[in-house]
């Protein structure tokens, strides 16, 4: 920043000649010039202290910090590490699932996009603010000096006339009233005198007062100027670094996304493929060993043969016991029967000599 201010030599120079014309504007027979000494300085001090503080209340950064802190809840909403689990038979219905979730995951990403464009449009736009307000406190500081000179302008010139007064006038008054044995309106000239000397050291002190606030307000703009320029280049900071590096996370955590999704689809297929390999597997070999196992048998097993013959001997064995216990009781049978038939033919033949007798008789 280029340097326009005057030497201090200058300064003194320029000070005392301001001071001149200023002291002889105090007339202390005229009341109403200590009213009006330094009433323009007065009133700039007053704008300016106006104007420092409508430029420190405009400063609000409260619209970017709240985009800013939106577009991180964004962020911290979308979970790119949720897993899911579905069962074997619902491998197909999972890969929709995942196709659904990285779609939905990159719209939520576009909005995030969206909203980083909008923050780096109201960073962009805070920063022309904070370096326009440093330049308007560039004016000010300017206006604080000026008005520094001023005032000391003022207290040298309160200082000329009241050393006037004490070295010249008030002696003056003195001798006059001692002239005057003790006169009245000499006593009173000289009374009105010291009374105006002292609201004029009042009035310079007072002045002492507004140039020390002065003073104090130079470090203070310069602090806010530091702060603005700090916060101006932590802007441009964000603006060319931190808003690309976001936007380059994005990307890759959405590219990480779909190759995490993309693997895990992979390895649903081939773990469906194992389990169908592995079942087929045990499915052929059990249908082999199997087939094998039949093409070894017979038609007829030799225990079959074995248990229906024993069940032919024994039905045979049967049938032979039967037929033998059947002959058996026929023999047996034909030898009742025939001691019944010859019971029955002797009752014939006695039944008939008993009839043969009776005729006889």
């Amino acid at each position: 920043m280029e340097d326009k201010t005057i030497s201090i030599a200058e300064n003194k120079e320029l000070i005392q000649q301001r001071a001149l014309a200023l002291s002889q504007t105090i007339d202390p027979t005229k009341p109403e010039s200590l009213s009006n000494f330094g009433v323009d300085t007065q009133r700039k001090l007053g704008n300016y202290s106006n104007e420092l503080l409508t430029k420190v209340k405009a400063k609000d950064s409260g619209d970017v910090g709240e985009a800013i802190n939106e577009l991180l809840s964004q962020i911290n909403m979308i979970k790119v590490d949720e897993t899911e689990k579905p069962g074997f038979f619902s491998r197909l219905p999972f890969v929709n699932k995942i196709a659904d979730k990285t779609k939905k995951i990159a719209i939520q990403y576009n909005s995030i996009s969206e909203n980083v464009d909008d923050v780096v449009v109201k960073l962009e736009k805070t920063r022309q603010s904070v370096l326009k307000d440093s330049t308007s406190l560039e004016v000010m500081f300017k206006q604080a000096v000026d008005y520094i000179y001023e005032v000391r302008s003022v207290i040298a010139a309160g200082l000329m006339k009241i050393e006037e007064i004490e070295t010249e006038l008030i002696p003056k008054l003195q001798a006059e009233v001692e002239n005057s044995n003790q006169d009245e309106i000499a006593v009173q000239r000289l009374s009105d005198m010291i009374g105006f000397k002292e609201r004029l050291e009042k009035k310079v002190h007072d002045f002492r007062l507004s140039h020390t606030i002065a003073t104090q307000s130079m470090p203070q703009i310069r602090m806010i100027q530091t702060t603005n320029d700090v916060l101006a280049q932590k802007i441009q900071n964000s603006i060319v670094t931190v808003i690309p590096v976001w936007r380059q996370q994005v990307a890759i955590a959405l590219g990480l996304e779909k190759q995490r999704k993309a693997l895990e689809i992979q390895k649903k297929v081939t773990d469906t493929t194992n389990e169908m390999l592995l079942k087929n597997a045990q499915l052929l070999k059990t249908n082999v060993v199997t087939a094998a196992q039949e093409n070894e048998r017979g038609i007829v097993d030799v225990e079959t043969l074995k248990k229906v013959n024993r069940d032919m001997v024994e039905t045979l064995d049967a049938v032979i016991k039967i037929s033998e216990e059947g002959s058996r009781k026929r023999t047996e049978a034909v030898k009742e029967l025939a001691a019944v038939q010859e019971e029955l033919n002797r009752k014939v033949i006695g039944s008939f000599g008993k009839s043969k007798q009776i005729e006889i008789e």
